[in-house]
């Protein structure tokens, strides 16, 4: 029992850090990628770190610091990574430019919005969290308004074109288990009713298709393997996930059976995560068995820092390790820019559904 409670304790900490991040847009790396079936496709995005390009405040995140960022831009620029995250590869799949961060929406060119636009905040969820900013609905609530002021043209324009990626529920958990007020399956059963009518919802509002992610085994997450000397997943916080996203599927298959379409696609970032983790890879004559998959790249140098940490003088309290190109986890809680590209690499079948 006393080994549930450190695990779910460090549950709530698992959000801690999930203030994911403020970036700059895309631009050489975004270039038409052979995958573009849709040359004027568009992508909105909605959710939590793992998806935020650039909506985090710079007052409030660490991704605006050092050493964030160093593989791309080259400089910190608000992508909780050493470079691109989830939604970056997702765009160049669909042969796009990284959308536009909502905050940003009016200090760039128009026609740099036309590949749509990311509402997705670090530390957010389907519901409020401890952390702030605007939950899931909120967000689509922004979509809405965009939509009602023409931003984007008629709403057929937006359905023959238009894709979501919704990345949202890691947050959710870490404010269950900083306050225990319901049974967890019960807590569970109800953050996946409001995700799904939020995802309905995008449907209604003329997106054609719904990306939304399985969360990633939670147990494997840094913030949780460091009381495991980083050699092990923990099994009982992964059971979170795996219930989770048992829930989840049986959701999604209800709302395409509704629209009568396969209108829904699940981004299976568990088992992409955990065949990355598990499966040893050779990269650029290095092979990943001289890394430990399980641990962070960037660290504090003790318990009461953070990757990005600095003391009253400015003098660095982090530490990054040799190799951050070979890494699978960047910090404590997210992914190196290698590390979601091997997610990516596992999904992408499920991507191409979204061309069906």
């Amino acid at each position: 029992m006393e080994k549930q409670t450190a695990i779910a304790t460090s549950c709530l900490f698992l959000l801690y850090i999930t203030k994911f991040t403020v970036a700059e847009v895309l631009e050489a790396h975004h270039h038409h990628h052979r995958h573009n079936h849709h040359g004027s496709a568009k992508l909105f995005v909605f959710g939590d770190s793992y998806a935020d390009t650039g909506n985090t405040e710079k007052s409030v995140s660490a991704s605006w610091k050092e050493p964030y960022g160093i593989n791309f831009p080259g400089k910190p620029a608000g992508r909780f990574s050493d470079g691109l995250v989830l939604t970056d590869y997702i765009a160049s799949f669909l042969g796009i430019r990284s959308p536009v961060p909502y905050t940003l929406r009016k200090f760039v060119k128009k026609s740099k919005l036309e590949s749509g636009m990311n509402f997705a905040y670090g530390g957010t969820g389907v519901f409020d969290t401890v952390f702030g900013g605007p939950n899931l609905t909120t967000q689509i609530d922004f979509f809405q308004q965009l939509l009602e002021q023409k931003l984007y043209s008629t709403k057929n324009d937006v359905v023959n074109s238009s894709i979501a990626l919704v990345s949202v529920a890691g947050n959710d958990y870490a404010a269950y288990f900083g306050n225990h007020t319901e049974d967890f399956a019960a807590a569970t059963k109800s953050i996946i009713k409001q995700l799904a009518v939020d995802l309905e919802r995008i449907y209604r509002l003329g997106v054609g298709k719904i990306a939304v992610t399985a969360i990633g085994p939670l147990g494997c997450l840094p913030r949780m393997t460091s009381f495991l000397s980083y050699q092990n997943c923990s099994e009982v916080a992964n059971l979170v996930s795996i219930f989770h996203n048992q829930i989840l599927r049986q959701k999604v298959e209800e709302l395409n059976k509704e629209t009568k379409k396969s209108s829904f696609v699940i981004l299976d970032l568990y088992n992409a995560s955990l065949s990355a983790i598990m499966l040893p890879k050779h990269h650029q004559g290095y092979s990943t068995l001289q890394i430990n998959p399980l641990k962070p790249c960037c660290v504090g140098v003790s318990n009461e820092f953070s990757c990005g940490s600095v003391d009253e003088s400015g003098a660095k309290k982090y530490a990054v390790c040799n190799k951050p190109k070979l890494s699978f986890f960047w910090d404590t809680i997210h992914p190196s820019q290698n590390g979601w590209h091997e997610v990516y690499s596992a999904i992408k079948s499920s991507l191409r559904q979204l061309y069906l």
